[in-house]
């Protein structure tokens, strides 16, 4: 009887029960289905379709489901599911997804949909954002065997009634559905994921009229390689008609083993109106191209007499593997290693590791699409090079440079401002692998003008390389060279000339006629004994000083200083002092090649402390993840000067190499 009483409440109108949404797979169900803003598996097409773009490729996917075990009456309630998705063209043509779900009840009453799906690539920003568009159409069919007690219905608990009008009717119904799913990823880890279901708001009532009311999933999600936080927000309608809201938290892990595969954990809470209360966990094991995922939830405040669900889903991975599945092993080998012998110490990487000089004579087109700003296409003619012969690690870490540059600025029109002409020479030094220079003038570009964008490329340059960048700070009175010119007239307090000379380079190379740094270029040389050298800079200055006073200052010292230079100056005769440090000023001419070659780049700070091994290991891990070669080659470079003989990060700098100049 109690079976009959659920078939009843199942088919008849005021209930609303039908196709529920009863989740898929058993990886969403174990994180309390908060799945719209991750929505990166097979099962994307359930849940937001927009996230089938983000498969790399195929997937098959299987699952069963127990529901409500220990029911009283016995009552049987599952579900089987199996879905596929597709990648075309690799993803550049989105993702087509199919799947087939049904419910059944003990025989007495069943729901099966059919859908196909679509996700695509709908937009990309400049700074690396991207939104994510995707749909479902589904086929829903829903049918019940009515059984005998249907010839005899009951009204008001009365028997003899006749047969019943909805169970001696029609005893299925099919109708289309469809599903709507957007996603924007974030620059680093975070997204944003909206799905629509039921978007139709279908009629699927056997007699009468039932429909689907539409439900809205809003989430957000932070996701790093083994790690996902989920917070999700639903909005629909209850199985007796009202409104329905409710609220997600959940997390996943993944602990990957050396010899036994992976393993993973998770797990939810929910709350909602009504009383609703859900509380979830899930695990995996993840072996070769093979997962396995189960899923246990527990309803709290809803079907009595019931001690929760069971789920289990088998994946399957196709084609190549990727990022961190090709790195995983190695980083548990990595680790395992420094605890069994210890780290050997080393210094850090110098000139021998720079990029492929780009005089190279088969870097001519290269060279030649860089000048003219088209990072993009420079980067697949020295991809297209790749295919022709051996990439060479130096060739490999100026495609890594070009890549990461191509994807904040694929090309820089024609430089007219100077914060244009300013940022064009700076990437043309960190294309030379003038590092220290290149920062510095990035710097100074930022200064003039805060981009958002540059700041986000010189925090990426400055991890690649580890050259930390100049800033302005935001209370400062001073510009950007004042501070310089600031820390030049510090340095000489101090008897350091060699600080002092390489500051006053540094500005002129950011800005050659500062007629301040050149009168005190004039001044350091002069009081070093350098006469002839003092000259040629204080000739300079009074090509470009505007001001009187200290024009007539340095016609004074031109003449002292040639004197000094001919051996005819009379003993004793005081040098001149620094010159004085001028008022902050707006704008200056605009910055070009220094005239004289610019002085060497600085040796990086030595990093030497063993216990960085396992930080900078992870962090090359996830650069290389998410496709941030050249930081991950930093890294990997990083670990074998504090450890040359480290095998996991040759074989990780190898495995970049083969990628060739691809980003």
């Amino acid at each position: 009887m109690r079976r009959l009483l659920l078939l009843v409440l199942a088919a008849a109108v005021p209930a609303r029960a039908a196709f529920e949404d009863l989740g898929a797979g058993a990886r969403a169900p174990g994180m309390g289905d908060a799945f719209a803003a991750l929505a990166d598996d097979v099962y994307a097409l359930h849940y937001n379709p927009a996230g089938l773009a983000q498969l790399d490729r195929p997937q098959l996917g299987a699952a069963y489901s127990r529901l409500y075990t220990g029911l009283s009456d016995g009552s049987d309630l599952g579900t089987s599911q199996l879905f596929y998705a597709r990648p075309l063209s690799g993803g550049r043509r989105g993702t087509l997804g199919f799947g087939w779900d049904r419910f059944a009840l003990s025989g007495l009453y069943q729901e099966q949909t059919l859908a196909v799906g679509y996700g695509v690539k709908a937009y990309e920003r400049e700074s690396g954002g991207r939104l994510l568009a995707g749909l479902t159409a589904k086929y829903l069919n829903h049918s019940f065997s009515p059984g005998p007690e249907a010839a005899n219905a009951l009204n008001n608990l009365q028997a003899g009634q006749g047969a019943d009008p909805v169970l001696t009717g029609s005893t299925s119904k099919s109708v289309p559905d469809v599903d709507f799913g957007l996603l924007y990823r974030f620059p680093r880890r975070f997204q944003m994921g909206l799905a629509v279901q039921h978007l139709t708001q279908p009629n699927v009532a056997f007699s009468g009229s039932d429909t689907l009311g539409r439900a809205i999933n809003l989430g957000a999600a932070y996701k790093s390689i083994w790690l996902s936080l989920v917070g999700e927000l639903r909005t629909g309608a209850a199985a007796d008609g009202s409104s329905s809201r409710q609220a997600i938290l959940a997390a996943e892990r993944y602990f990957p083993t050396l010899e036994y595969g992976m393993f993973g954990l998770r797990g939810s809470i929910g709350a909602g109106s009504g009383g609703w209360q859900q509380m979830t966990l899930g695990g995996s094991y993840r072996i070769n191209k093979i997962q396995t995922d189960y899923a246990y939830l527990l309803p709290v405040g809803q079907v009595g007499g019931q001690s929760g669900s069971h789920r289990l889903a088998l994946t399957f991975h196709f084609g190549a593997p990727t990022a961190d599945e090709q790195i995983g092993r190695d980083l548990l080998e990595q680790a395992r290693r420094l605890r069994e012998r210890g780290p050997d110490y080393g210094y850090e990487y110098g000139q021998e590791l720079r990029p492929q000089d780009l005089n190279d004579p088969r870097l001519k087109e290269v060279r030649e699409l860089i000048e003219q700003g088209k990072h993009r296409p420079a980067r697949e003619a020295l991809t297209r090079l790749g295919e022709r012969e051996p990439l060479s690690q130096p060739l490999l870490r100026l495609g890594n440079r070009l890549g990461l540059v191509a994807y904040y600025y694929p090309e820089l029109p024609a430089p007219q401002t100077k914060f244009d002409k300013t940022l064009a020479a700076a990437l043309r030094r960190f294309f030379h692998g003038e590092d220290r220079l290149g920062v510095l003038q990035a710097s100074y570009a930022y200064s003039l003008a805060p981009d958002a964008r540059l700041g986000r490329l010189l925090e990426d340059i400055e991890k690649a390389v580890g050259v930390k960048a100049e800033r302005v700070a935001p209370d400062s009175t001073r510009g950007f060279l004042d501070q310089m010119l600031d820390r030049a007239e510090y340095a000489h307090t101090r008897g350091d000339a060699g600080q002092v000379e390489q500051i006053l380079g540094d500005v002129l190379t950011l800005e050659p006629d500062n007629a301040t740094a050149l009168e005190r270029l004039g001044s350091l040389r002069y009081l070093n004994g350098r006469y002839t050298d003092a000259v040629a800079a204080w000739e300079k200055a009074l090509t470009v000083e505007t001001r009187e006073r200290e024009l007539e200052s340095l016609r004074g010292y031109l003449k002292l200083a040639k004197e000094k230079a001919e051996g005819k100056g009379p003993e004793g005769t005081a040098p001149p002092a620094l010159a004085p440090a001028p008022t902050p000023t707006q704008g200056s001419a605009p910055a070009a090649k220094p005239a004289s070659a610019p002085a060497p780049a600085a040796a990086p700070a030595r990093r030497g402390d063993p216990r960085d091994i396992q930080s900078f290991y992870e962090k090359g891990v996830e650069h290389y993840a998410r496709g941030e070669y050249l930081q991950a080659s930093a890294m990997f470079l990083l670990i074998l000067q504090i450890d040359p003989q480290n095998e996991q990060a040759r074989k990780a700098l190898d495995r970049i190499g083969r990628r060739g100049a691809k980003p």
